[in-house]
């Protein structure tokens, strides 16, 4: 990966469970210690993949000074404790992502987790099945970081041979930060922006209550930014990010059309998804599907053109 190699930072590709099968994650020297950002899921397999960069760019594990991380998602925040149990490092992370990783792999949020799909209208089989796979990441998550640095907008960090600016780019995950170097014109996305496929932009009922308006916002505003390269949390480095940027904003725009033609009379979140995503979806999907599609009803409920009617349960939506 010679265009990060010469900025100081090295890709490390931790293998994921999931049809989306990896993340990037990045290791970047600055004099004698060393900056992770990112760490996957608490697997034998993410262990077996930092031990195995760390023996190739001779790193102890008290090399490392500190772990970055861009968002709050399991596969980018699931490692931490258990990386920072290995290294010692703080754990690097914006307050907001701090508090909504604490909190949503919790029993407490899974148990809210089943009345909000129930109100989306999922039926009580799958309700479960979601159940059961909330259950299966109480551990891909834990232990959680002890020793955290906050990261605020605008705080600077010095990684491999640049100085990167903090950028508050909320709406893939509340409290998302990307990292930005103005000389250079490089951006460490996390997944804020993607090459290949469309970030993610879920409402499961916590938190941003309009989670799309917040990251079409939060493209905008690094639309204004000058960007040579991106350095992503999935698929390729690339170098196009005004052109991806804008097709972005159309495919939401389009989203959000097809989603307002699919409602007709009363329908129920759960049977709008179903017009959505037509091939078949694993129960992890599933949770994908009807938060994408909850968060995009909520868009155009907002802007007016639909109407939530919370009389009934499940709850419907209807156009205005």
């Amino acid at each position: 990966m010679e265009q990060l190699k010469q900025y100081g930072i090295h890709q490390v590709t931790v293998p994921l469970p999931f049809r989306l099968n990896h993340v990037h994650c990045y290791l970047a020297r600055v004099e004698n210690k060393w900056t992770v950002i990112d760490t996957g899921l608490n697997r034998e397999e993410t262990k077996r993949t930092w031990q195995a960069a760390f023996r190739e760019y001779g790193i102890a594990p008290e090399d490392v000074g500190r772990i970055i991380l861009t968002h709050y998602h399991p596969d980018h925040f699931g490692y931490a404790g258990g990386l920072q149990k290995w290294t010692g490092a703080d754990v690097y992370i914006s307050e907001t992502a701090q508090d909504r990783g604490l909190y949503v792999w919790t029993e407490e949020n899974f148990e809210r987790n089943e009345q909000f799909y129930l109100a989306a209208g999922m039926p009580e089989e799958l309700v479960r099945k979601l159940r059961e796979n909330d259950d299966a990441f109480y551990g891909l998550v834990r232990p959680f970081p002890e020793q955290t640095q906050i990261i605020h907008e605008g705080d600077t960090y010095r990684i491999g041979e640049l100085t990167y600016e903090a950028v508050h780019t909320p709406g893939h995950a509340e409290g998302h930060m990307c990292f930005y170097n103005k000389e250079e014109k490089v951006l460490l996305a996390g997944d804020h922006l993607l090459k290949k496929i469309t970030p993610n932009i879920s409402y499961h009922g916590y938190g941003d209550p309009n989670p799309l308006r917040t990251y079409l916002a939060s493209l905008e505003k690094i639309k204004t930014l000058e960007i040579s390269l991106v350095v992503p949390g999935h698929g390729p480095v690339f170098t196009d990010a005004q052109e991806r940027i804008e097709e972005l904003l159309r495919h939401h725009e389009e989203r959000l059309a097809f989603v307002l033609e699919q409602v007709r009379g009363e329908m129920t979140a759960y049977q709008v998804s179903q017009q959505l995503f037509s091939r078949v979806l694993t129960v992890h999907e599933q949770r994908f599907a009807i938060g994408e599609t909850i968060a995009h009803l909520s868009y155009l409920e907002e802007k007016g053109e639909l109407e939530l009617c919370r009389d009934t349960t499940p709850y419907v939506y209807k156009r205005r």
